[in-house]
């Protein structure tokens, strides 16, 4: 396999968004409780980028074994047909990254504490049965809900809690509703991207036997709640400064709002794979990166 052919079967270059999911983690366990950077927290990184890998190549792998032949899915739009990939091949590079992230894990878990074992195996199964089994998640309408979650809030909250795990006093349930609170503008975010590749692929999704979210609410009303949460994401960015939860420069992202909205405003008015689809990645990546970025940067104020 040529490296440009794994670049796009591992979608390698959405990596980097859970880097930043991780640092407004990390920044939010530096803002509240002084923490610093430790090896556990390393090799957490090292999971969350090999367990990124493993997931987008086992998915790929199974929405092309699952694929309906009434369509060209599995000629044009999968990469594993589109380039006469060899399944065996395929499946053994999802074999090796999951196994890599599975021996980090048990590292991560006995270097710190048994509990991690509970996210680690909620987070391994929602990655792995996204597309796979009689019900892939990824063919119901709890997909958007569930990922975003995994992704936007569990993602960060592991990484806070390997930060300070030598403190237990400092993890509790108040913690885990502020880092909620947090995140949150994360979690919309992602799932405004799951709701927007859906509502792109509806037509698609059909013939596949994939009744999402966009299945039931249509595609005017998922254009309405991607809106709707989009504002509403960058609104909560003063909120938390006020309320203490961020440093001040996280609000200045607000200022770009009006921007943003304009730049959506093609996919607002036409739902397209190829041609508004990358609009709502870019607006969104501007949030996923910014946020966390400016909450780092925040914390030397």
């Amino acid at each position: 396999m040529r490296f440009k052919h794994f670049w796009e079967l591992a979608e390698v270059y959405t990596a980097p968004l859970n880097i930043f999911l991780v640092l407004i983690g990390a920044s939010y366990a530096q803002f509240q409780f002084d923490a610093s950077l430790n090896v556990p927290f390393l090799i957490y990184t090292l999971i969350i980028l090999s367990f990124h890998v493993t997931v987008n190549i086992f998915n790929n792998y199974m929405d092309y074994k699952n694929a309906s032949e009434d369509h060209q899915y599995k000629q044009k739009s999968n990469i594993i047909g589109r380039e006469h990939l060899s399944l065996t091949v395929v499946f053994r590079y999802f074999l090796f990254f999951m196994a890599l992230s599975s021996v980090l894990g048990a590292l991560l878990i006995w270097m710190t504490s048994i509990w991690l074992m509970i996210p680690g195996v909620v987070g391994f199964y929602i990655g792995l049965f996204y597309s796979a089994g009689p019900r892939p998640l990824n063919s119901l309408p709890i997909a958007e809900t569930v990922t975003a979650l995994a992704s936007g809030y569990f993602i960060p909250l592991v990484a806070l809690y390997v930060l300070v795990y030598q403190e237990p006093a400092f993890f509790n349930s108040s913690v885990m509703l502020n880092v909620l609170l947090v995140c949150l503008p994360l979690v919309l975010m992602m799932f405004n991207n799951l709701l927007a590749n859906n509502t792109c692929d509806l037509e698609e999704d059909i013939v596949n036997h994939r009744k999402t979210l966009v299945y039931y609410i249509g595609k005017h009303r998922a254009v309405r709640i991607l809106k709707f949460n989009f504002i509403v994401s960058f609104l909560l960015l003063p909120t938390l400064v006020v309320f203490d939860k961020a440093p001040w420069p996280v609000a200045l992202l607000v200022l770009i709002l009006p921007l943003l909205l304009r730049k959506l405003q093609p996919y607002f008015t036409k739902q397209d794979k190829q041609k508004t689809f990358p609009l709502v990645l870019m607006t969104m990546s501007v949030l996923m990166m910014g946020y966390p970025c400016l909450y780092l940067i925040g914390l030397f104020f």
